[in-house]
């Protein structure tokens, strides 16, 4: 809980949020390590290592408490949500969300439809995405969904500049003159190198 305190504590300096309304919300979260207080949720978001056979481990212990009818999303940034789906009961109620990092501050989400996806899942996936204010785009299952097959080549060609001299501020630079609100180099700072 300490970094969700963290990130409520600079939006309550920035005055966009009251004490009252930050513990409202604080009040609302809750953690377990047991895979308990699944029973009555709409939606479960995982985001843990990006490891099929993590994932599909942990989607067959999330069948064991979630409803049939719950959605299970991956926050993969990669993996083919039809794959992960394929370890599930209910494959149609699978589908990605991938929030980008940092995710609390990021519009865009990556709402990735594996093959067997019903259409009801998705108008859901959706309209959580826009109740949670984030801008929501559909992607297939296919080599980085959207932004990651974007991001690769710009990332890819950032660090070809290093190879051959350019300092990481200088390049980060040029970037943020075009508009970028990170350069390539921040990103991958943020992301962990």
């Amino acid at each position: 809980f300490r970094a969700v305190n963290r990130s409520y504590m600079a939006i309550k300096r920035r005055k966009r949020l009251t004490q009252r309304e930050i513990d409202l919300k604080i009040d609302r979260i809750s953690a377990d390590t047991r895979m308990r207080g699944f029973e009555k949720s709409d939606i479960a978001v995982e985001a843990i290592v990006e490891d099929m056979a993590a994932k599909q481990e942990l989607y067959a212990l999330l069948e064991e408490t979630l409803r049939e009818d719950a959605i299970i999303a991956s926050n993969t940034s990669s993996l083919p949500i039809t794959k992960i789906a394929s370890a599930s009961k209910h494959p149609e109620t699978v589908l990605g969300m991938h929030f980008f990092s940092p995710a609390n501050v990021m519009k865009l989400l990556e709402v990735v439809r594996g093959e067997k996806t019903s259409d009801e899942v998705l108008v859901t996936a959706l309209a959580f995405a826009k109740a949670i204010r984030k801008v929501p785009v559909v992607a297939r299952v296919c080599y980085g969904f959207i932004g990651n097959r974007m991001f690769n080549p710009y990332i890819r060609e950032a660090q070809k500049l290093l190879l051959e001299g350019a300092l990481p501020e200088t390049v980060d630079a040029a970037l943020y003159g075009f508009g970028m609100a990170m350069g390539p180099i921040a990103v991958s700072d943020l992301a962990g190198l």
